[in-house]
């Protein structure tokens, strides 16, 4: 759909509503400085049977659901169990590998460092 034909559809739906409090929100909206968003439930336009949000970046939470959001999902977290299928060997590995780092015997690298290098080889590869 091309601007034109969009802002002819958006005109006839707002010429079509009977809605005295969606009316009222609209102007509110018009009448408000450019860039400035407002939130309002009576906007919405929402149909019945459908999921009003398909995904979490599409609206704005409280901070009640967010803490809500966060709880369900750390509950959720914490009552998953993984299975990693590590064989005896691997699991030897890395507890001489832990042993190495916690004895002091290998080093660790910061994080800051192996970007600064694969930084490096990067250019180096773009040469």
């Amino acid at each position: 759909m091309d601007l034109k034909a969009l802002k002819l559809e958006l005109l006839e739906r707002i010429a079509l509503l009977d809605d005295e409090v969606r009316l009222l929100a609209l102007k509110r909206l018009l009448d408000s400085p450019r860039n400035y968003g407002i939130p309002n439930e009576h906007l919405s336009v929402v149909k019945e049977s459908e999921k009003p949000y398909a995904r979490i970046e599409d609206r704005n939470y409280t901070a009640e659901e967010v803490r809500r959001i966060l709880e369900d999902s750390r509950q959720q977290w914490e009552e998953e169990t993984y299975d990693f299928d590590l064989t005896e060997e691997e699991v030897a590995e890395l507890d001489r590998r832990h042993q190495q780092m916690v004895s002091g015997e290998v080093k660790g690298i910061p994080w800051e460092e192996v970007q600064r290098l694969l930084d490096e080889d990067r250019k180096r590869d773009q040469q």
